[in-house]
């Protein structure tokens, strides 16, 4: 996504006030599947109230973030691990402080990898994410997720 469309979305969270969750990954493809999994478990839920974003790295995420005043309308985070630019762990860990610093709410993060070494799981937990799902994201193992916590409500 190019730095105009960002900010263009940008502006659009600020009319459209509804609950966002951000998909994060370099990969295209990979974006499109997570948000047709997203979106239809949306549907299920008759939830109808969110936008799903989906951005390219952690930059992107970090520039959505910080440039909305309104951090309560991100409801979920779903991010891959390795990115290009900013990888996943990376911006969570400035997501939390920035929350640390604004004693604002935690947003609900979900960090997506291939990895199943036990040392990389624990750095992804240690930068500040509250579940790790393996790849590639399935719609049993969200929605379970998603249920179970009460992400979206």
């Amino acid at each position: 996504m190019k730095d105009s469309e960002i900010d263009k979305k940008i502006v659009q969270f600020d009319i459209i006030k509804k609950n966002i969750i951000v998909l994060a990954d370099d990969n295209h493809l990979i974006n499109n599947c997570n948000q047709k999994i997203l979106s239809d478990i949306l549907n299920e839920f008759q939830r109808n109230d969110f936008e799903i974003i989906c951005v390219n790295d952690g930059i992107d995420v970090l520039k959505i973030f910080l440039n909305n005043e309104n951090t309560e309308i991100f409801k979920l985070l779903i991010t891959d691990e390795n990115m290009d630019f900013m990888n996943g762990s990376d911006s969570i860990k400035v997501i939390r402080k920035i929350e640390d610093s604004k004693n604002i709410k935690k947003l609900n993060i979900i960090s997506l990898t291939c990895h199943e070494d036990l040392n990389i799981r624990d750095m992804i937990i240690k930068a500040g994410a509250d579940f790790i799902l393996t790849k590639p994201l399935s719609k049993p193992s969200i929605k379970s997720l998603i249920e179970k916590n009460n992400l979206l409500f």
